[in-house]
C-alpha cells in the first residue's frame, strides 16, 4: 500500500513540473521561431545524435526512454578507454572492478545489480557490441576503440534486449565499413610511462566489397609502489584488433563479417592493504578488531602482523605472476530490405579465457592468495524482422544462446604462516590448498516483439514482450590439501563436496507506453516496463563444510523488476538547449543479494540470496550551445534505494540487512561538462573541462562501515589545437585535485584481519597527437 502511494505521489509530482515547464518551453520555442533561427544543423546547433536504442536509428530526442549518449568524439575527448569509464561520465551509473583493470565489471544502474565478483554470474544490466550480447562477465571489460558512439540506456530492457538487462543495457556500436575512404590514428603519452596508440583504416576494396581495420595497444607501468620488490604495479600491457568486410551483392542486401581479437598481459592490479586488528591482540585466538577510525588511520595490522602502507598508492606485493586474458570472437549480420519488411540475422560466437593470480591479501606474506581461472565460450543467434511506416512500426523476433563455461579457482591460506612466527611446522594441519573446479552450461531461448502505433498526430502507442526460457547446468567439485611436515609440504588431496545441480526459468517480460508531442521538439513519455533475470548459482569459494556447500549450491531465485518512468525531452531555441528529464520508480522482487559473510574463528563464507528492494530517483541532462564556440553539458542523478525483506539464511545470525542502501547506489551522481572552441586562423582551439561527483556510497549490502566511500569530485582538462584540416596536437590532465578514492573494497576482517581496497587511478598528465582523414 506504501508502494503504490509513494508512486502516486511520484506521477503528481512529475505532472506539475510538466503542467509547469510546457508553457516555459512554448515561450521559448515562440522567442526562437520569432528570431528567424536556422533550422537545419549547424555550427549554432548542438549536434543530432542517433541512436539505435530500439534496435533501428533514431534521433535520440524521439526515443521515449532514458539514454545517455557518447558520440565518437565525446570518447575522445572525455578519454574513455575502456568499458569500465563509463560510470565515471554517466548519472544513476555505477562500474566496480572488484579485481581491478582487465577483469570483470560490477555495473549498477539506478542501483540495480548485481554486486558479485564470481565469474559465473552476470549482473542485471547487459553490455552488448554492436548488438551483440557479451554473456560472460569476464568478457565486459575491454578496451573501447574506433567507437562510432556509446549509449547507456536506463531502464528495464526486457522486450528488445533480453536477458539480464533489469537495470538497463550499454550498447557499443564500432565504425562500419562504407564506400568512404577513412582513416585516423590517436597516440598519447602521460604519467607513469603511459602510452596509448590505436587507429583504424577502412573504405572500397571493390565495387560491391568494403573493408575497415581498427587495432589498440596500450602500455603503462603503474602508479602503485611496490615496497617489496621497488617495482611500479597496476600497470597495462594490452592489444585488441578488429576487422570487418561488408558485401553487398545486391540492392538491399549487406553481410557484415566480423573478427576481434585481444589480449592482457600485465601484472594484475594490486590492492591497497589496511589493516583491522589490534596488533597488541595477535596472541589471541580472536583478536580484537580496531574501530573504524584506527583500522584508517595505520595503526592495525592482518592477522601475520603487517599493517597499513603510509602513502596511499604505496603496498608490498610478493606475487609476482602476470593476470592473462585472451579474447577471440567473430559475428555475421545479414541484413536484407525486401521493400516490404527488413530481415535481419546476427551469428556471434565469442571466447574468453582469464588467468588472474591475485595477491589478495595484499601484503609481502601468503596469507591469502586466489586465481581466478576462467574460461568460456558463447554461441549466440538472433533473427527478426521489422517494417517502418508512418503511421506505425514493430519489429518481432527470436533469440538463443548457448554458453559453455568452466572455472579452476584454487585458493591458498597461510602459506608462509611457519616463517611468520618463526617455527617449522606451526602451520600443520592450518595452512592449506583449496581446489574448486566447476562447468556450467547456460541455454536461454526467447521470443520478442515491439511495436509503435500512431494513435493520433499527438499521441503514440508502444506496446511490446518477450517470453524467455532459460535452461542452466552447474557441476562442481571441491578438494583440499593441508599443509604436513613443514612449510611447502602437503598431504593427500582430500574431497570436500561435489554437486550436480540443474535450473529451468521461464518469464514473460512485458513494455508499454505512451508518448505525447505537444509540439515538434518536445515529447512527454510515460511508460511502465518489466525485467527478468533467471536464477543462479553461487559459483566458487565454497565453504569446507560438505552440509554448508549443497545450501550454497541451491540455486536463488529468478529475480523480477517493475518500473514505472515518466519523462520529457525537450529541443528548444532552435536547437541551442536540450532539456531531458525522467522520474523513474523500480519495484524490485527477489533481487539477487551476494554476502561476504565474515565467520569469526573460520573462512568467510559466500552466499546468494534473494531480497525485494526499490529505488527511485531522477535522471536530468540539460545540454546548451549559447553561441557557436560555447557548448555545455551537466548530467544529474538522483537516487534512493532501499532493501526490503530477505532470506538470507546462512546470516541468520548477523544482523540483517533490511532497510539498508543498495551497493554502488550513491544518492547523488552528477556530471558537468564545459567545451570552448576559438578560431585561430585556419584552425581552431578547443579547451574542454569536466567535473565530475558522486555522493557516498556503500560497497556492500550491510553497510558495513569498515567499506565505503564518502562523496568526491573528479575534475579532469583538456586542450587541443586543431591546424591543417586533419591533424590535432593536445594535453590533458586527469583527477586534477589528485583525489584519493577507492573503487571498491571487501572486508575480510573476521579471519584475516584486512580490508581489500581497489584505488582510483591518481592524477594523470599528458600530451596526445590526433590524425582524421
Amino acid at each position: 500500500m506504501r508502494d503504490s502511494t509513494r508512486l502516486t505521489a511520484w506521477w503528481i509530482t512529475w505532472g506539475c513540473v510538466l503542467a509547469a515547464l510546457i508553457p516555459l518551453t512554448g515561450s521559448s520555442l515562440a522567442m526562437a521561431q520569432s528570431t528567424g533561427g536556422a533550422t537545419s544543423e549547424s555550427d549554432n546547433e548542438l549536434q543530432t545524435i542517433v541512436v539505435t536504442a530500439q534496435r533501428r536509428a533514431e534521433d535520440i530526442q524521439s526515443v521515449p526512454i532514458s539514454i545517455q549518449a557518447f558520440t565518437a568524439r565525446d570518447i575522445e575527448q572525455l578519454g574513455i578507454r575502456s568499458s569500465s569509464d563509463i560510470g565515471q561520465f554517466a548519472s544513476n551509473v555505477e562500474i566496480a572492478l572488484p579485481a581491478g583493470a582487465g577483469n570483470q565489471p560490477l555495473i549498477s544502474i539506478r542501483g540495480i545489480g548485481l554486486n558479485d565478483y564470481n565469474t559465473n554470474n552476470a549482473g542485471p544490466n547487459g553490455v552488448y557490441v554492436d548488438e551483440v550480447y557479451l554473456s560472460s562477465p569476464s568478457s565486459q571489460t575491454f578496451a573501447t576503440y574506433d567507437l562510432e558512439g556509446i549509449e547507456v540506456l536506463k531502464g528495464p530492457q526486457g522486450t528488445l534486449y533480453g536477458r539480464n538487462t533489469n537495470g538497463g543495457a550499454i550498447n557499443m556500436r564500432t565504425v562500419k565499413p562504407s564506400d568512404d575512404f577513412s582513416a585516423n590514428l590517436h597516440a598519447d603519452y602521460g604519467s607513469y610511462n603511459t602510452a596509448n596508440l590505436e587507429g583504424a583504416i577502412g573504405g572500397p576494396i571493390t565495387s560491391t566489397i568494403d573493408g575497415r581495420f581498427a587495432f589498440n595497444a596500450n602500455h603503462s607501468d603503474g602508479y602503485m609502489h611496490n615496497l617489496l620488490t621497488g617495482d611500479n604495479e597496476n600497470g597495462a600491457n594490452n592489444y585488441a584488433a578488429r576487422g570487418m568486410l561488408l558485401f553487398k551483392p545486391l540492392d538491399g542486401l549487406k553481410i557484415l563479417f566480423n573478427v576481434h581479437a585481444g589480449q592482457v598481459n600485465n601484472r594484475p592490479v594490486q590492492y591497497r592493504h589496511i589493516g583491522t586488528f589490534d596488533p597488541t591482540t595477535l596472541g589471541n585466538p580472536s583478536p580484537t578488531v580496531c574501530s573504524v577510525a584506527a583500522a584508517y588511520a595505520g595503526q592495525c595490522t592482518d592477522l601475520f602482523g603487517y599493517g597499513t602502507p603510509g602513502k596511499f598508492y604505496d603496498g608490498a606485493y610478493n606475487r609476482q605472476q602476470h593476470l592473462r586474458v585472451t579474447t577471440a570472437g567473430s559475428y555475421l549480420r545479414v541484413d536484407y530490405d525486401t521493400g516490404i519488411v527488413n530481415v535481419t540475422s546476427i551469428s556471434a560466437i565469442d571466447y574468453n579465457d582469464k588467468l588472474h593470480p591475485e595477491d589478495t591479501d595484499a601484503s609481502p606474506n601468503q596469507l591469502l592468495e586466489i586465481n581466478y581461472g576462467v574460461r568460456s565460450t558463447n554461441y549466440s543467434q538472433e533473427f527478426r524482422v521489422s517494417q517502418n511506416r508512418a503511421s506505425y512500426n514493430w519489429v518481432a523476433g527470436a533469440y538463443y544462446l548457448h554458453e559453455n563455461l568452466h572455472q579452476n579457482q584454487p585458493l591458498f591460506v597461510g602459506l608462509s604462516g611457519d616463517t611468520v612466527v618463526g617455527f617449522p611446522g606451526a602451520f600443520d594441519g592450518i595452512a592449506f590448498q583449496a581446489f574448486d573446479v566447476s562447468q556450467q552450461f547456460t541455454d536461454a531461448r526467447a521470443l520478442f516483439g515491439q511495436g509503435e502505433y500512431l494513435l493520433t498526430d499527438k499521441w503514440k502507442l508502444i506496446v511490446g514482450g518477450r517470453l524467455t526460457d532459460e535452461h542452466r547446468t552447474f557441476d562442481y567439485v571441491g578438494t583440499i590439501r593441508n599443509q604436513q611436515g613443514g612449510e611447502g609440504n602437503f598431504g593427500p588431496i582430500q574431497p570436500v563436496g561435489s554437486a550436480h545441480e540443474f535450473l529451468q526459468n521461464t518469464a514473460f517480460s512485458w513494455r508499454t507506453g505512451l508518448n505525447f508531442n505537444f509540439t515538434k521538439d518536445i515529447l512527454g513519455y510515460a511508460s511502465i516496463a518489466t525485467g527478468f533475470k533467471s536464477g543462479d548459482f553461487n559459483g566458487s569459494f565454497l565453504s569446507l563444510v560438505p552440509a554448508e556447500i549443497e545450501f550454497q549450491l541451491r540455486p536463488v531465485k529468478p529475480e523480477h523488476v517493475e518500473t514505472f518512468e515518466t519523462g520529457v525531452k525537450t529541443t528548444l531555441l532552435d536547437r541551442r538547449l536540450i532539456i531531458d528529464a525522467s522520474l523513474f520508480y523500480n519495484k524490485y522482487h527477489d533481487m539477487q543479494v551476494f554476502q561476504l559473510i565474515n565467520v569469526p574463528g573460520s573462512l568467510p563464507v559466500n552466499d546468494l540470496v534473494n531480497a525485494d528492494a526499490h529505488t527511485y530517483g531522477l535522471d536530468l541532462q540539460i545540454t546548451a550551445k549559447p553561441t557557436s564556440q560555447l557548448t555545455a553539458t551537466l548530467q544529474l542523478g538522483v537516487l534512493q534505494t532501499k532493501v526490503g525483506k530477505s532470506n538470507a539464511d546462512l546470516a541468520a545470525a548477523l544482523s540483517s540487512f533490511t532497510g539498508n542502501q543498495l551497493p554502488l547506489a550513491p544518492h547523488v551522481s552528477a556530471s558537468a561538462l564545459v567545451q570552448y572552441r576559438i578560431p585561430l586562423g585556419e584552425g581552431a582551439l578547443n579547451l574542454e573541462g569536466n567535473a565530475n561527483y558522486k555522493s557516498h556510497v556503500f560497497f556492500d549490502v550491510y553497510n558495513d562501515p569498515y567499506v565505503q566511500q564518502d562523496g568526491y569530485w573528479i575534475g579532469n582538462l583538456r586542450a587541443s589545437y586543431e591546424f591543417a584540416k586533419h591533424w590535432e596536437i593536445g594535453a590533458f590532465v586527469n583527477n586534477v585535485a589528485n583525489k584519493e578514492y577507492y573503487s571498491d573494497k571487501f572486508d575480510l576482517t573476521s579471519t584475516f584481519g584486512f580490508i581489500q581496497g581497489i584505488v582510483g587511478t591518481p592524477r594523470m598528465a599528458g600530451v596526445e597527437f590526433n590524425w582524421r582523414y
